[in-house]
């Protein structure tokens, strides 16, 4: 078969491996962006969650702690003993009340620290995401500039047909199809991962939903415990006025 004509059948069969090519590649990008806002939703509801959860109903839960102790210690303060027994009743039952106070909030620093820590290495991982992402950009600056200096040698005339060759164009159609094979590998991989992970956001966007919820539910149980610890505190507060009055 002629060269000329064996070329103009390979480029034939490119054309329609590139159309199909891009197809694929259109639809990847359609879903990689469908993703990726799923993604920066479920990031944003993440930390409204976050926000919620620790600023609000931690530290909620944290006053009400607090609230207790000082509650408990009163109670003790003016409780009402006689002979040492009971001094040392009342004596040991702050220190163990001390205790468990601190015990909880140990526990807690803990729990803090260990917050801390993942969020620290969420931050360092966002950190080197950001550094991968320049990188990239930088990768399209290139390649825009490298086509762009080809652009301009198109203009002046470099690369005019009439300089062609049939050797150069069977070689370029042969680099062309090696090309549609590689890329064709490359969609079909990113295809399948990002189905996996179109999944996974998916079902994150739905636990992010029950986080919020349950978060909503503790908020009210936090907010019926400091109601209790409200009405005890006027307990304590009688108590303390009675003994006043009685050593009056």
């Amino acid at each position: 078969m002629d060269i000329t004509v064996e070329n103009k059948r390979k480029i034939q069969a490119n054309r329609r491996e590139i159309f199909e090519l891009e197809t694929s590649v259109n639809s990847n990008k359609a879903l990689v962006y469908s993703t990726r806002a799923t993604i920066e939703q479920n990031y944003t509801s993440i930390m409204r969650n976050y926000s919620s959860t620790f600023l609000g109903n931690h530290n909620l839960t944290t006053q009400n702690t607090d609230n207790l102790f000082r509650n408990r210690v009163a109670i003790l303060t003016n409780m009402e003993v006689d002979g040492e027994v009971e001094i040392n009743f009342r004596e040991s039952m702050t220190n163990e009340a001390n205790l468990d106070f601190l015990e909880m909030q140990a526990t807690v620093n803990e729990l803090v620290l260990e917050v801390n820590n993942r969020m620290s290495e969420i931050n360092s991982l966002m950190i080197e995401t950001n550094k991968m992402i320049m990188k990239a950009n930088q990768s399209s600056v290139d390649f825009n500039s490298k086509n762009l200096a080809m652009n301009k040698r198109f203009l002046n005339g470099e690369f005019h047909p009439s300089k062609a060759t049939s050797e150069a164009n069977k070689e370029r159609a042969e680099s062309n199809a090696d090309r549609c094979k590689k890329i064709k590998s490359m969609v079909r991989s990113n295809s399948k991962k990002l189905k996996s992970l179109d999944a996974k956001a998916k079902k994150n966007s739905m636990q992010v939903l029950l986080n919020a919820a349950d978060i909503s539910q503790r908020r009210g149980l936090i907010s019926e415990n400091q109601k209790a610890i409200m009405e005890n505190q006027e307990e304590v507060a009688k108590l303390i006025s009675s003994r006043i009055k009685r050593k009056d």
